[in-house]
């Protein structure tokens, strides 16, 4: 008797232990981005100013100057795009998984309501 209950209160469990899972796994992955985009910021600006530092012109700053705001932006984009598309990713499994939760929830009260 107890291990039946045990074994339907893992089964009833099982969405919420999967749905926390993924947030798990969805929020590692998006912690790895931002700490690679952190990361490269730092390093791009580092060698940003490395080469502010060489200039002798100022035509010269000015090309390195815009040659790293584009690159900076093409970097924040791109990361954007990264963490939205992760992010509608594990939106989508969610959603998926409420709608399994649901339809499985549906059918046994149906089953329920005809054994009665």
């Amino acid at each position: 008797m107890l291990d039946q209950i045990n074994e339907q209160l893992k089964e009833s469990m099982k969405p919420v232990s999967e749905l926390a899972t993924l947030n798990m796994s969805t929020l590692q992955a998006l912690a790895e981005k931002q700490n690679a985009l952190f990361t490269t910021l730092l390093s791009s600006g580092v060698a940003f100013a490395e080469t502010v530092s060489q200039q002798k012109d100022v035509t010269s700053l000015a090309e390195a100057q815009k040659t790293y705001l584009e690159g900076l932006q093409q970097t924040v984009t791109e990361s954007a795009k990264e963490t939205y598309t992760l992010v509608s990713g594990a939106q989508a499994k969610a959603g998926e998984m409420f709608k399994g939760i649901s339809e499985e929830m549906t059918a046994k009260m149906a089953a329920a309501a005809k054994a009665k």
